[in-house]
């Protein structure tokens, strides 16, 4: 026993109570022959060999339902094949260990079962390291007390579980698969433990699963921990990790969103790592990529509906269904000019859109917002006849001129030429960025979707109508005559 174990007996012999401690032993049937034997020489004579003795023998053949084993050149034994698995192999000259039931001196057999196999308990088979089953009768200080076929045995309270149990009592009445740690047949002392067999058969079915997994392979599993980045999850003796980009087809932002401690998953073997002893799995992997057939689902022109789910600088991201997401860029969010795409959408909006492109093999599709709306330009020709005067926003302004939104998603131009009778230095002169101005129409290109604008009146500076801030353009100077010699005039401006 590790010294830690040690205390932890001492511990709780040091503060039971007589009676229980009188409990815990009474009935327990002494045996003169003192402590169990260790192994013994195979050449040994049989008849001395006592039960609960560890042997190892070789195995000569199967008889029926008996293996029949060999201790050396003169003894012999079986065992029941059923202690084997039934796709076991057993041949010849395959070693065995095994526990003495009995001596046979008719046949000259030792009578032996299997070592770590589950086996009715009595003091004269009672072994240490041996698997029983025994029942729990009672929850006392420090532990439980077990009935293993009449002897009582002790069981600390750390060797319940592989993991701390809070309440032992859950386990009153139950019949459980133990270990024999210590014996102790003159003190009438025996302890177990549950949690070393849970231990062993873990380690058994790990080394068992190891040499079974490959890449590619579909598991059941529980999820054991969740961290920030994935999620490790039991498959059956051993944990794997499944990274957060693993866990759904979905963009997820945490994993506890999606997963809870004890939720049993599908997994997908996706990397085996020998020599750290990693296993990468995947839950995504293991359910049908939404990406496959999408295009047939989806094609161009496709109407839909679709939530935004993110807003990055370039335009937005869609959910179209889930695991599939399309990128609305940013010129496609509306027929207006958009400075950023926060002015246009916000998470968790839903929009109309049109599918304008599909790259299944890279995962991607294009989205268009206002192709699903109507197209302001498809009756500018009724809306802005040349020579009306229209109302309009100054949006952009510009070494060349200005622009001006008509209505929305319909911009003119007014050329710098345009903008006042006389000749001015800049635009920003006459016009800011959002002033209400009214301009008239010059002209109409609907197929290159091109308006020219004027704030000039048709027949003179007098007939222009009055627009905000027009103080700011420069006043017309007036003429001065001045008469040269030989008959000619100069004229200058005041």
């Amino acid at each position: 026993m590790t010294e830690a174990l040690e205390r932890e007996i001492d511990d709780a012999m040091a503060t039971m109570d007589p009676d229980d401690l009188n409990a815990l032993m009474e009935g327990a049937a002494d045996d003169s022959r003192g402590a169990a034997p260790a192994a013994v020489a195979p050449d040994r004579d049989p008849a001395t060999i006592e039960p609960g003795t560890t042997m190892t023998g070789t195995v000569t053949g199967v008889s029926g339902d008996d293996v029949v084993l060999e201790f050396g050149v003169k003894l012999q034994g079986v065992l029941p094949r059923s202690q084997f698995g039934k796709k076991e192999v057993l041949a010849a000259g395959r070693r065995v260990d095994v526990i003495v039931e009995r001596y046979d001196p008719d046949s000259d057999l030792l009578f032996v079962v299997r070592k770590g196999v589950v086996q009715r308990a009595n003091w004269l088979t009672l072994t240490r390291g041996m698997i029983a089953k025994g029942r729990v009768m009672g929850v006392i200080k420090g532990g439980l007390e077990i009935d293993l076929n009449g002897i009582r045995a002790f069981m600390p309270a750390s060797q319940v579980d592989v993991v701390p149990v809070k309440d032992i009592s859950i386990y009153l009445g139950e019949t459980i698969e133990l270990e024999v740690m210590e014996l102790d047949r003159r003190k009438k002392n025996v302890l177990v433990s549950r949690r070393q067999m849970l231990k062993r058969a873990a380690a058994q079915a790990r080394e068992q699963l190891q040499s079974e997994l490959e890449v590619g392979q579909t598991h059941k599993g529980v999820v054991k921990t969740i961290m920030e980045y994935g999620a490790f999850v039991d498959i059956g003796g051993m944990d794997g990790l499944v990274h957060i980009s693993d866990v759904s087809w979905s963009n997820i932002e945490k994993v506890g969103d999606v997963l809870s401690v004890g939720q049993a998953v599908e997994v997908r073997i996706l990397k085996i790592d020998t020599k750290r002893d990693r296993i990468s799995l995947g839950i995504k992997q293991a359910q049908p990529n939404p990406w496959d057939g999408v295009e047939e689902r989806f094609p161009v022109h496709t109407p839909l509906k679709a939530r935004i789910v993110r807003v990055v600088d370039f335009g937005a991201f869609a959910e179209v269904e889930p695991g599939v997401e399309a990128l609305i860029p940013v010129s496609e969010m509306g027929w207006s000019r958009i400075a950023t795409p926060a002015d246009a959408v916000a998470v968790g909006d839903m929009v109309d859109v049109v599918v304008i492109r599909v790259e299944p093999e890279r995962r991607r599709m294009a989205l268009s917002m206002k192709q699903a709306a109507k197209d302001p330009w498809s009756d500018v020709l009724e809306s802005f006849s040349p020579n009306s005067w229209v109302d309009g926003k100054v949006t952009r302004v510009m070494d060349f001129g200005a622009f001006v939104e008509l209505v929305p998603g319909v911009e003119g131009l007014i050329h710098i030429s345009e903008m006042a009778d006389q000749r001015i230095r800049a635009c920003s002169d006459v016009v800011k960025p959002d002033q209400e101005v009214k301009v008239r129409v010059l002209g109409v290109d609907a197929e290159n979707r091109r308006i020219k604008l004027s704030l000039k009146a048709e027949t003179g500076p007098a007939e222009v109508p009055a627009q905000e801030d027009a103080s700011s353009a420069p006043a017309p100077k007036k003429k001065r005559k001045k008469p040269l010699r030989g008959g000619l005039t100069a004229y200058w401006d005041l």
